[in-house]
């Protein structure tokens, strides 16, 4: 699977691109705060439960959280899921804690 291809990437470098923090994960950041967010509030699934079954996407995704530059750049929580409440209505999984 997808996320599969993307944790046997990331088993030959710490980045996607190589050694160092590149535009790659510049772009892919905001998707990774996001999944931490609206995972567990639309869909009821934790997401550090999901990469505990690969072995370098759960390092690659902390080493993203965790820069600085994206830290200092991540939207509010409540933002997050507004913003996601008008794209994505029909998507509240049942047992999630989210409502629209």
């Amino acid at each position: 699977d997808r996320l599969a291809a993307v944790d046997e990437l990331l088993d030959r470098a710490p980045f996607l691109l190589g050694d160092d923090f590149s535009f790659a994960e510049c772009v892919a950041a905001p998707w990774v705060q996001r999944f931490f967010v609206t995972l567990p509030y639309f869909r009821g699934i934790d997401f550090d439960d999901v990469l505990r079954a690969f072995d370098a996407l759960p390092g690659w995704t902390r080493a993203v959280r965790d820069r600085a530059s994206c830290r200092e750049s991540i939207c509010p929580e409540g933002e997050m899921l507004d913003a996601a409440k008008r794209y994505y209505v029909s998507y509240l999984s049942p047992g999630a804690r989210g409502c629209l």
